[in-house]
């Protein structure tokens, strides 16, 4: 019988939650134990009959734990992931990698000088539509890469505000929600020279943004803009499109617009743009869609990737310096709109 990872949650607020429903589909993970102060952590212990631990110093003395999920404001996972990796626990720290480039890096070389696995929590890699969309740009069927157009607007209810580390520092839909679709734009174009931004919280006054457009230039010359913002009510998100989280009801739009010298494309929803003749705006434009789609859960397939990693199967898919990198642009996004200039990265 092939053996299961025994995983441990750190932290049960939005993420953690969708983490412990992906472990309990998985068939190579088990629900360990959750680690976390709350009254709803105490309903999950008692719904799941696992263990509640309320710190990490004492998870750490349990037994049976193969691996654990860092799901923790921003601000704590250098803490929380350093302890896990000294004692050579292998790690899926939620996105980002942390709220700053110093502290990042520390957890980067904490993992190296420990040779223990670091997964990074961008998730959408593991999107069998993503991982489509990237063998279509690969092939060649859309030409050279010319542009592309990202949305994220996604209405956040006053709730989800209840928690103060949102309205801090790094708990923006800048650090939250957008450093998804810089990793995932990453992913699919290459690297980033030059960002910059424009960000306003004029809607919801917080310290944070609460909307944000982002241009950026690519060493390869493609120039993409995103747009984000939580004060907008719109289908078009990739959360609300992509059919992820069961927590958000599916839209069927598309969030994501590449185009190339050959053909575009527009995802989740998969339709694929191009002519059959010569190319010109006389002639009519054709429309491919659903393109060998395949519907997954993209989380369940990260356990069990996870699940890979710990048993030294496969590498991370997405590793330290993967989520330095979306940090770096992020912090170059943060400086540019700061100071209104374009920004190198």
């Amino acid at each position: 019988m092939k053996k299961k990872i025994n995983i441990s949650i750190i932290g049960t607020g939005l993420m953690g939650l969708q983490h412990i429903k992906a472990i309990l589909k998985s068939k190579k993970a088990n629900l360990h134990s959750i680690v976390d102060i709350t009254d709803n952590a105490k309903k999950l212990s008692n719904k799941y009959k696992i263990p509640l631990y309320s710190n990490v110093s004492s998870l750490l003395k349990s037994k049976q734990l193969d691996a654990v999920i860092v799901a923790t404001p921003n601000q704590l996972h250098e803490k929380h992931t350093i302890s896990f990796l000294k004692k050579k626990i292998p790690v899926l720290l939620e996105k980002p990698i942390s709220d700053n480039i110093k502290s990042a890096k520390k957890i980067i070389i904490s993992a190296k000088i420990n040779k223990t696995p670091l997964l990074i929590g961008y998730h959408r890699r593991h999107n069998s539509i993503v991982s489509k969309v990237k063998d279509i740009i690969r092939s060649g069927k859309l030409g050279n890469i010319v542009s592309a157009n990202v949305l994220c607007w996604l209405y956040k209810h006053k709730e989800y505000f209840n928690e103060s580390w949102r309205i801090r520092r790094g708990g923006g839909p800048l650090g939250i929600n957008l450093v998804h679709d810089i990793d995932m734009i990453c992913y699919l174009l290459g690297s980033i020279k030059y960002v910059q931004a424009f960000t306003t919280n004029k809607t919801r006054k917080y310290k944070v943004e609460d909307t944000a457009t982002v241009s950026l230039i690519f060493d390869s010359g493609a120039l993409c803009t995103l747009n984000i913002s939580d004060t907008i009510v719109a289908p078009w998100s990739y959360e609300l499109t992509a059919g992820e989280n069961p927590a958000y009801p599916v839209t069927n739009q598309s969030a994501y617009m590449i185009g190339g010298t050959k053909g575009s494309i527009q995802f989740p929803n998969l339709k694929y743009w191009f002519y059959k003749k010569e190319r010109s705006w006389w002639n009519k434009i054709f429309l491919k869609s659903d393109i060998n789609k395949k519907d997954d859960n993209t989380l369940v397939n990260q356990i069990d990737h996870f699940s890979d990693v710990v048993l030294k199967k496969v590498k991370p898919k997405v590793n330290g310096n993967d989520g330095l990198n979306s940090l770096k642009i992020f912090a170059a996004i943060t400086k540019s709109a700061k100071t209104g200039k374009k920004i190198k990265i």
